[in-house]
């Protein structure tokens, strides 16, 4: 455990961005809708601000689906709800394509999920359960009651690509061992304000086959603060520290040369726990 709260049990999938969908099945016509980018945002950050509405006070429970471009494996997750509101009946499927189809089995048929503040609780209250070589997964979200309101504020997904899913990716991998970087690598604990501190990295093609091209190695966030906590971070591959470091090209399976995350956290940094999530892309393969 780098600080004060436990370390990821997985890598956090950036879902909201890696091609996955989302979407809304009312029980009144059983047809998915897809969510917009701003509210898969809503759900995968760390804010307690409300998601898009599901079910209703007459305890109408619709379905929430998200279904990923390949396999996937599920180390954890984390879901939650406020209010008089209540998530239940987790199911996942090989073989969907839009959240309908498809087979679907039965991970938890009873109410899951955690009913209060996000922060600091999507740390601390993330349950850990391996699923396998899944396509997609839902649950049914509405209100356990008529008297208070609520919603959907948060689903963390933790896990990767099923093996020999998606290999046209590159992956930020060990300075020195050739795996993929812990979950928790990139942790820095309890960071005192006015610190600072450096972590080496590499960058790794995984495709067997395809160049990567003009890769961007960059940092994001969903939840952001002032000072932002990405511009608290510099990326160098040997000369100066760049909020983004373009790497040129990577050959198939290659691995860069060694770069350098560097965090500098000013005086008046925001005292709260902040995340934040380093990507690697390529604008061309061939």
């Amino acid at each position: 455990m780098a600080g004060s709260y436990p370390d990821h049990p997985s890598w956090r999938m950036a879902w909201d961005k890696d091609g996955s969908v989302c979407v809304k099945i009312s029980p009144n016509d059983g047809l998915p809708v897809d969510l917009t980018l701003a509210q898969m945002q809503a759900l995968n950050d760390e804010t307690t601000t409300a998601g898009p509405q599901f079910g209703d006070r007459q305890q109408a429970w619709d379905w929430c689906a998200i279904i990923f471009p390949e396999l996937r494996d599920i180390d954890a997750m984390f879901v939650q709800h406020s209010g008089a509101y209540a998530v239940r009946n987790l199911q996942v499927s090989t073989d969907t394509t839009n959240g309908v189809d498809g087979t679907w089995t039965v991970v938890n048929a009873g109410d899951f999920g955690y009913q209060g503040l996000v922060k600091p609780a999507y740390r601390t209250n993330i349950s850990s359960s391996t699923i396998l070589a899944i396509k997609g997964l839902k649950f049914q979200a509405g209100f356990g009651g008529l008297s208070s309101v609520g919603n959907i504020q948060s689903i963390h997904l933790y896990g990767e690509p099923a093996p020999g899913e998606n290999l046209q990716r590159l992956e930020i991998w060990h300075p020195t061992f050739d795996e993929r970087v812990p979950p928790a690598y990139f942790d820095w604990g309890d960071a005192p304000r006015g610190s600072s501190a450096d972590l080496p990295f590499r960058v790794k093609n995984m495709s067997p086959s395809m160049t990567a091209n003009s890769i961007r190695v960059y940092l994001e966030t969903l939840t952001d603060t002032v000072p932002s906590v990405p511009a608290q971070h510099l990326i160098s591959q040997g000369g100066s520290f760049l909020a983004q470091q373009n790497i040129g090209t990577l050959a198939p399976l290659a691995i860069s040369p060694l770069l350098t995350l560097r965090r500098v956290t000013p005086s008046n940094a925001v005292l709260s726990l902040w995340d934040f999530r380093m990507m690697a892309e390529s604008l061309d393969w061939d």
